[in-house]
């Protein structure tokens, strides 16, 4: 009995392992305002226009490449951020966990992901966020501001241009 019950764990085990590892990996990206008054949210939205410029010239299809391109050149990122918000920020890349919600009349499971984490001062108001890896996904409601010029300086500073 007790070889069965020990074979069957291994099994459950082995299961859970490979569904682990077939799993699409996923990238995210949030910014967090400092609170939720009317100057704080400006400030966010102009920090996520600035970091949809980011996460565009950064990708990748590979995911590793993706992944490196962000890690190469987030310090350099997180200075433009303050230069441009005039406000403090602090950018991480690491794994966060976003709560089951819907998104594009689809589902977000519930699991730790890496996300590019953007915190505006405090930190206390109300988060945007979207997927970027595999698929980038577009963001409606608020006109693109060009800092392209910002972004590729990061780039070509990073690549030794």
């Amino acid at each position: 009995m007790r070889k069965i019950v020990l074979l069957g764990i291994i099994i459950a085990f082995i299961i859970v392992f490979y569904l682990n590892m077939n799993q699409e990996k996923e990238i995210r990206v949030r910014v967090i305002p400092s609170s939720d008054e009317a100057t704080d949210l400006r400030v966010k939205e102009k920090a996520k226009d600035i970091t949809i410029c980011y996460i565009k010239e950064a990708y990748d299809k590979d995911y590793d490449v993706y992944s490196k391109n962000i890690k190469a050149t987030m310090n350099a990122f997180e200075d433009i951020l303050k230069k441009e918000l005039g406000e403090s920020v602090q950018v991480e890349f690491a794994n966060h966990t976003l709560y089951n919600k819907t998104y594009n009349n689809s589902a977000v499971k519930n699991t730790e992901e890496m996300t590019l984490y953007i915190i505006i001062g405090e930190g206390k108001g109300s988060n945007w966020w979207g997927t970027v890896y595999p698929e980038f996904l577009s963001v409606s409601g608020t006109e693109e501001v060009k800092y392209e010029s910002l972004i590729l300086s990061i780039f070509k500073k990073v690549k030794g241009e």
